[in-house]
């Protein structure tokens, strides 16, 4: 962990008790429709709200494609894809209300990598 990851850590951790502003939000909650979580990335958005859920966003989005690939497989990738859609649909709809209420909201499984996405 070198001392970039560190500091944002840090200034997350002191952002967590301030509510979030309505742009912040909106940004948070859009970043969970799928090609939209590019929307914060390409603004370079400093917050680290947005940030994180811009992050978990686009992990939601990649697993999408994944599934969807998958998907193609007969039998087994129908399965698979299919409940994998499920799952990505789900957490994306949480994430959406949560980032729209300003809660800090991990994702199960996807949370292990959000911090290796960088931006």
């Amino acid at each position: 962990m070198d001392t970039e990851d560190i500091t944002q850590k840090i200034a997350m951790m002191a952002e967590v008790g301030r509510k979030p502003g309505i742009i912040d939000r909106l940004l948070a909650g859009i970043s969970y429709l799928g090609i939209f979580s590019l929307v914060p990335i390409i603004l370079r958005v400093k917050s680290n709200y947005m940030r994180f859920h811009a992050k978990q966003g686009l992990l939601l989005f990649v697993s999408e494609i994944v599934f969807t690939l998958i998907w193609i497989i007969p039998f087994i990738g129908w399965v698979i894809g299919f409940l994998g859609w499920i799952f990505c649909s789900v957490f994306s709809m949480i994430g959406l209300i949560k980032g729209l209420s300003g809660i800090y909201w991990k994702t199960p499984f996807l949370s292990l990598f959000v911090d290796k996405v960088k931006f």
